[in-house]
Formats: C-alpha cells, sequence, structure tokens
C-alpha cells in the first residue's frame, strides 16, 4: 500500500496529502485542500482550524498505519532477521514512499515532526519496543535488546535521509540488521 493509499478513504486527508506532497507545506494554502476535498473554505474551517491540523491528521494516519505494520511484523513467526527488518522497514518505507511521492519529503517531515512532537515521539518509542521485543527472542537480556533497538531505530533515522537512494537505505539496513542479529545469536 502506497503512503498516498493510507488517506485515500478520507477525503480532507487525502486532499491534504496531495496538496502537501504537490507544494509542500509552506506553499499548500487552505483553498488547495479544501478544493482537492470537494468542500468549500468555511466547511473546512468547521473541521480544521489550519493546515497544521491538517497537517498532523495526514501524519497521524500514515503513523497509524506504520505502527499497525510494525506491529504485524513483529507478531509474525520465523527468522529473527527477518521480522527485525519488517519492523524497522515499516518505519523506513513510511519515508521512502514519501519521498518517492514529494519532492517536498523533507520539509514535511520536518514540519510534521515540529507540530506533532508528541505524535512522532509515542511512533518512535513504539518502533522501538517493537524491535527490542523481537531481538529479545535471540536471548539476549531485555536491556540490551532495548539498547540495541534504540540504535537501530536511530540508525534507520538516518538513513531515512537516503531520499535518492531508497534501494541502497534498505540494503544498508538489511546488513546492518544481520549483522546485530548475527553477533546476538552468537554471544
Amino acid at each position: 500500500m502506497s503512503v498516498r493509499d493510507v488517506v485515500a478513504g478520507d477525503p480532507l486527508l487525502a486532499a491534504g496529502f496531495d496538496a502537501f506532497a504537490r507544494h509542500g507545506f509552506k506553499r499548500a494554502t487552505m483553498a488547495d485542500i479544501a478544493a482537492g476535498a470537494g468542500m468549500s473554505r468555511p466547511a473546512l474551517y468547521l473541521r480544521v482550524k489550519g493546515k497544521e491540523d491538517v497537517l498532523r491528521a495526514v501524519g497521524a494516519a500514515l503513523l497509524t498505519d506504520s505502527a499497525a505494520r510494525a506491529r504485524t511484523a513483529a507478531d509474525e513467526t520465523g527468522d529473527i532477521a527477518t521480522r527485525v527488518v519488517a519492523v524497522l522497514e515499516a518505519k523506513l518505507g513510511l519515508t521512502l514512499g514519501l519521498a518517492e511521492r514529494s519532492e517536498h519529503a523533507l520539509e514535511l517531515l520536518a514540519e510534521y515532526g515540529r507540530v506533532a512532537t508528541t505524535g512522532t515521539a509515542q511512533y518512535t518509542a513504539e518502533i522501538e519496543q517493537l524491535t527490542a521485543r523481537v531481538l529479545a527472542a535471540t536471548g539476549a537480556g531485555a536491556d540490551r535488546c532495548a539498547d540495541i533497538a534504540t540504535a537501530l531505530v536511530r540508525t534507520v533515522q538516518g538513513l531515512e535521509t537516503e531520499l535518492d537512494d531508497a534501494p541502497r537505505a534498505r540494503k544498508l539496513l538489511m546488513a546492518l540488521v544481520n549483522t546485530t542479529v548475527d553477533g546476538l545469536t552468537r554471544s
């Protein structure tokens, strides 16, 4: 499912996503969003106060979907490294998918981080917890798994800057996770 597909069911979210993807946050207007949603600007203002509210709602929908995919990956059975990669790919794939859809991805990510600090922090914490839970299947201690999960998520945040080379970012993630899991299972 593409990042655009996540918001497709709600005309307001879809219109907001499209306006932000096309123009960036700063240049998108409430008129763009209202027109895309098929509503008047006064009707739009009955649902939201401004475009920051729209961005928060779009971002929340995308993070909710990504977290659900990460939970599913963590709950699967099978190879630990594959499950860890799938959990982290839910986060990385969200950013890379946004970059595939918009040249304004970095601006949108920065603006979302500014307007929705709590949502972003909760999402990141959940990805870390899921990663640590899967890593615990290696037999490593809980504290060690939590520390490694934090390091892996921070690395994914760095890989999210590889917007122009998604295959390389995914390849690096896979190599890091395989090496990490291999090391944990040997110790």
